[in-house]
Protein backbone atom coordinates (compact mmCIF):
# COMPACT_ATOMS: atom_id res chain seq x y z
CA UNK A 1 0.00 0.00 0.00
CA UNK A 2 1.85 3.58 -0.74
CA UNK A 3 1.54 6.19 1.66
CA UNK A 4 -0.46 8.04 -0.61
CA UNK A 5 -3.35 5.56 -0.55
CA UNK A 6 -3.19 5.26 3.64
CA UNK A 7 -3.64 9.17 3.98
CA UNK A 8 -6.76 9.14 2.06
CA UNK A 9 -9.00 11.36 3.31
CA UNK A 10 -12.64 11.53 2.14
CA UNK A 11 -14.31 14.99 2.66
CA UNK A 12 -17.71 15.87 2.85
CA UNK A 13 -18.99 19.49 3.74
CA UNK A 14 -22.65 19.78 5.07
CA UNK A 15 -24.29 22.75 4.70
CA UNK A 16 -28.06 23.43 6.15
CA UNK A 17 -27.79 20.23 8.20
CA UNK A 18 -30.48 17.29 8.22
CA UNK A 19 -32.74 20.08 5.50
CA UNK A 20 -29.47 21.13 3.94
CA UNK A 21 -26.94 19.56 1.17
CA UNK A 22 -23.47 17.95 1.40
CA UNK A 23 -21.28 17.76 -1.27
CA UNK A 24 -17.54 16.84 -2.00
CA UNK A 25 -15.27 19.23 -2.81
CA UNK A 26 -13.49 17.41 -5.85
CA UNK A 27 -15.80 14.34 -6.70
CA UNK A 28 -18.74 15.99 -7.81
CA UNK A 29 -20.99 14.16 -5.50
CA UNK A 30 -23.35 17.00 -4.03
CA UNK A 31 -27.38 15.62 -2.57
CA UNK A 32 -29.99 17.77 -1.53
CA UNK A 33 -31.42 16.61 1.72
CA UNK A 34 -35.84 16.44 1.89
CA UNK A 35 -38.02 15.83 4.36
CA UNK A 36 -40.77 13.35 3.77
CA UNK A 37 -43.76 14.54 1.80
CA UNK A 38 -46.96 13.02 0.38
CA UNK A 39 -44.65 12.10 -3.44
CA UNK A 40 -41.63 10.73 -0.76
CA UNK A 41 -42.77 9.71 2.20
CA UNK A 42 -39.16 8.61 3.62
CA UNK A 43 -37.70 12.00 2.55
CA UNK A 44 -34.30 11.78 1.39
CA UNK A 45 -32.01 12.03 4.84
CA UNK A 46 -28.42 11.38 6.73
CA UNK A 47 -29.68 8.27 7.52
CA UNK A 48 -30.13 7.07 3.50
CA UNK A 49 -26.39 7.82 3.16
CA UNK A 50 -25.38 6.13 6.42
CA UNK A 51 -27.55 2.79 5.32
CA UNK A 52 -25.65 3.48 1.88
CA UNK A 53 -22.02 3.51 3.33
CA UNK A 54 -22.58 0.54 5.34
CA UNK A 55 -24.06 -1.80 2.69
CA UNK A 56 -21.58 -0.79 0.14
CA UNK A 57 -18.87 -1.48 2.92
CA UNK A 58 -20.43 -4.62 3.67
CA UNK A 59 -21.26 -5.83 0.16
CA UNK A 60 -17.88 -5.05 -0.98
CA UNK A 61 -16.46 -7.39 1.77
CA UNK A 62 -18.53 -10.11 0.86
CA UNK A 63 -17.31 -9.89 -2.67
CA UNK A 64 -13.68 -10.37 -1.59
CA UNK A 65 -14.67 -13.15 0.95
CA UNK A 66 -16.81 -15.33 -1.70
CA UNK A 67 -14.19 -14.93 -4.51
CA UNK A 68 -11.31 -15.61 -1.49
CA UNK A 69 -13.84 -18.83 -1.38
CA UNK A 70 -13.89 -19.42 -5.05
CA UNK A 71 -17.24 -17.85 -5.83
CA UNK A 72 -17.65 -15.23 -8.14
CA UNK A 73 -21.05 -13.33 -7.09
CA UNK A 74 -22.75 -11.91 -10.21
CA UNK A 75 -26.24 -10.44 -9.27
CA UNK A 76 -25.39 -10.05 -5.44
CA UNK A 77 -27.15 -7.06 -3.84
CA UNK A 78 -27.08 -5.47 -0.15
CA UNK A 79 -30.03 -2.94 0.74
CA UNK A 80 -29.89 -1.29 4.47
CA UNK A 81 -32.63 -0.12 6.12
CA UNK A 82 -31.67 2.13 8.43
CA UNK A 83 -34.28 2.88 11.12
CA UNK A 84 -33.67 6.15 13.37
CA UNK A 85 -34.54 6.53 16.89
CA UNK A 86 -35.34 9.89 17.31
CA UNK A 87 -36.17 9.61 21.23
CA UNK A 88 -32.65 8.93 22.05
CA UNK A 89 -33.67 5.94 24.43
CA UNK A 90 -31.66 3.24 23.71
CA UNK A 91 -29.32 2.59 20.29
CA UNK A 92 -29.83 5.65 18.29
CA UNK A 93 -29.97 3.64 14.85
CA UNK A 94 -31.69 0.04 14.08
CA UNK A 95 -29.83 -1.32 10.67
CA UNK A 96 -31.06 -4.49 8.68
CA UNK A 97 -29.07 -5.56 5.85
CA UNK A 98 -30.59 -7.85 3.36
CA UNK A 99 -28.41 -9.69 1.28
CA UNK A 100 -28.79 -11.51 -1.90
CA UNK A 101 -26.25 -13.99 -2.98
CA UNK A 102 -27.36 -15.69 -5.81
CA UNK A 103 -25.27 -18.77 -6.89
CA UNK A 104 -24.30 -19.63 -2.78
CA UNK A 105 -26.56 -22.03 -1.04
CA UNK A 106 -27.88 -20.99 2.25
CA UNK A 107 -24.79 -22.33 4.45
CA UNK A 108 -22.24 -20.84 1.78
CA UNK A 109 -23.95 -17.46 2.06
CA UNK A 110 -24.55 -17.60 5.85
CA UNK A 111 -20.86 -18.30 6.29
CA UNK A 112 -20.06 -15.14 4.01
CA UNK A 113 -22.09 -12.85 5.66
CA UNK A 114 -20.70 -14.09 8.91
CA UNK A 115 -17.42 -13.31 7.57
CA UNK A 116 -18.11 -10.35 5.93
CA UNK A 117 -20.02 -8.73 9.08
CA UNK A 118 -16.35 -9.04 11.13
CA UNK A 119 -14.32 -7.42 8.22
CA UNK A 120 -16.62 -4.53 7.05
CA UNK A 121 -15.55 -1.02 8.50
CA UNK A 122 -18.57 0.12 9.35
CA UNK A 123 -19.82 -3.39 11.24
CA UNK A 124 -16.80 -2.63 13.18
CA UNK A 125 -17.33 0.74 14.33
CA UNK A 126 -20.62 0.47 14.90
CA UNK A 127 -20.78 -3.01 17.04
CA UNK A 128 -22.85 -2.62 19.99
CA UNK A 129 -23.99 0.84 19.29
CA UNK A 130 -26.73 0.34 17.34
CA UNK A 131 -29.53 -2.27 16.61
CA UNK A 132 -28.37 -4.60 13.78
CA UNK A 133 -29.30 -7.79 11.81
CA UNK A 134 -28.35 -9.67 8.43
CA UNK A 135 -30.81 -11.46 6.31
CA UNK A 136 -30.55 -13.56 3.88
CA UNK A 137 -32.44 -13.12 0.67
Amino acid sequence: MSSETSTLIAETISQGGRKGRVETRYEGFNLDFSPSSEQNPQGLTPEHLFGAAWAACFHGAILMLAEKSGHKLTGSTVTARVKWNAGGEGKPFDVELLCSLPGLDEGEARKVVDDAEKLCAYSNATRGKVGFKVTLN
